[in-house]
This record gives C-alpha cells, structure tokens and sequence, in this order.
C-alpha cells in the first residue's frame, strides 16, 4: 500500500477532524435555516441545508466517545504521574 494512503487514511478516520466538520457543518447549516428552522420542521418544508444539519449532528454525535476516551486517556496519564 501506498505510504500516503495510509497517512490519508489515519487523517480521514481521526476523531478530532470528525468533531470538526461536524461542528463546521452544523453551524454552516444552523446559519442558513437557524431562524426558520421550527417553521419548516412544523410546515414540512425541508431544504438541503436541513440535510446538512442532520449530518452535522451525526458527525458530532459519531465523534464523542473517540473523543471523550482520549481526554481520559490524557488526564488518567497526567494522575498516574503524581
């Protein structure tokens, strides 16, 4: 295999850049419907952004366990220390 490949690979599968694309695409999508998001989830009038929203939150929502493991990790380290 490719040595880039798998450069490319470990980046793509990081959780951190998970938590921000998920965080980029929720508030890109929160900044296009934010202020009639409950008028089109009530009327039924769904865009693409909506779409965008969702995978926002699927991404965030994908990336808190990896996330929340490694600071315990980080702060389990540290305690063992002293």
């Amino acid at each position: 295999m490719f040595p880039w490949l798998k450069r490319l690979e470990s980046w793509a599968r990081n959780q951190w850049v998970d938590a921000s694309v998920g965080f980029i695409l929720l508030f890109t999508a929160l900044g296009d419907t934010g202020d009639t998001l409950f008028e089109d989830l009530t009327s039924g009038n769904f865009k693409g952004s909506h779409g965008v929203l969702v995978l926002g939150l699927a991404h965030i929502i994908r990336s808190i366990p990896p996330v929340i493991r490694s600071i315990s990790l980080i702060f389990y380290a540290e305690s063992e220390k002293t």
